[in-house]
């Protein structure tokens, strides 16, 4: 997922650890060049809140809330490592600022692979950075690491918090869905496209729940929603190929397939589906080029093996078939278990 980046500003933060006290008129001047930096963030003059932001620290280059902005500043401007630097000196002169916390784990995810980003966001909030965005993304993390309970009591406390938030209802919808909730999914998704109408996604992945739940025709008018705010979402072609072909609308699952993989689609969902339809129109030498072809791009895509092992049944090739079938099994596709039987006639 796109990350979205918030700069939250919570105000003045006066307690700091300090080695050598400044005067009281050098707080007072430095207390107004860091919220003046503040001001500028929120007017987006970047450049004159750094200006702030410096001049407070030569005032006090103790002053945790003024390495707090640079961090976040830095992090606007995309310059990650010295952000993280920042926001380490902000975090050494205030081991409890909670919002340092936040933004470091900001930085790292995406990236991070230790599951540092969680701990960070953990930190965040058990040090009082109890904001939407930090329950977010560490239910994002928890989304990550298979925790989807604990991702769904943070997706519910960000939704408190923030009553309007579309992605956080976006992520819990995609919960339910793999739960198996598709009402719940389908009004979460609905209230994330609510707040926002322009979610080209969330109409992608409510059209993925109306297929479940048997609209067929629903989930065409989400796809095709999603594709008029994104033309280049090209899971959405593909996906309104597949509704298309459950409404018998062989011809238009075909153009949105052949759109799919043409539009940029270098996975093999769109090119499955493709061949899956050729073949069903017997058209099994095309069908079968097309899965080679893909099993070359993908060669650990179990149900590419999985398919061809079908068509190849269908041409009369059952020892190449049992081939296919074992191989899927091993690369995980439990479905070609099914066929198995077959090989032993």
């Amino acid at each position: 997922m796109k990350r979205n980046l918030l700069i939250i500003i919570v105000g003045l933060i006066t307690c700091q650890l300090v080695h050598g006290q400044p005067s009281f008129s050098e707080r007072k001047l430095r207390d107004k060049a860091l919220n003046e930096g503040i001001a500028y963030v929120q007017q987006g003059e970047y450049e004159l809140a750094s200006s702030s932001v410096s001049q407070c620290l030569e005032l006090d280059s103790t002053f945790a809330s003024a390495w707090l902005l640079r961090g976040q500043i830095l992090i606007e401007w995309g310059v990650m490592e010295d952000a993280k630097a920042a926001l380490d000196m902000a975090l050494h002169y205030n081991p409890s600022l909670g919002e340092a916390y936040f933004y470091e784990g900001y930085i790292l995810f995406g990236t991070d692979t230790t599951g540092e980003d969680r701990r960070l966001f953990d930190q965040a909030i058990s040090n009082g950075f109890q904001r939407p965005w930090s329950y977010y993304y560490r239910a994002l993390t928890e989304i990550r690491d298979g925790s989807d309970d604990l991702a769904m009591d943070d997706l519910v406390r960000a939704i408190e918090l923030k009553e309007d938030f579309a992605l956080a209802y976006h992520e819990r919808a995609g919960i339910k869905r793999r739960g198996g909730d598709y009402q719940g999914s389908h009004f979460d998704y609905q209230q994330a496209i609510a707040f926002n109408p322009g979610f080209a996604l969330a109409y992608n992945n409510r059209g993925s729940v109306k297929i479940l739940m048997g609209d067929y025709m629903g989930a065409i008018e989400d796809y095709s929603m999603a594709l008029e705010l994104n033309p280049d979402l090209v899971i959405a072609l593909n996906n309104r190929g597949y509704a298309r072909y459950f409404t018998e609308d062989k011809e238009g699952a075909l153009l949105d397939f052949n759109a799919a993989i043409t539009g940029g689609g270098q996975w093999a969902s769109a090119k499955l589906n493709k061949a899956s339809l050729l073949a069903e129109q017997g058209q099994y030498l095309p069908a079968l080029q097309l899965l080679d072809e893909t099993l070359e791009e993908h060669p650990g895509e179990a149900m590419l093996y999985l398919n061809r092992g079908l068509v190849r049944e269908l041409t009369g090739d059952l020892e190449g078939a049992c081939e296919d079938w074992h191989q899927a099994i091993a690369l995980g596709a439990e479905e070609a278990s099914d066929f198995i039987n077959e090989c032993d006639r």
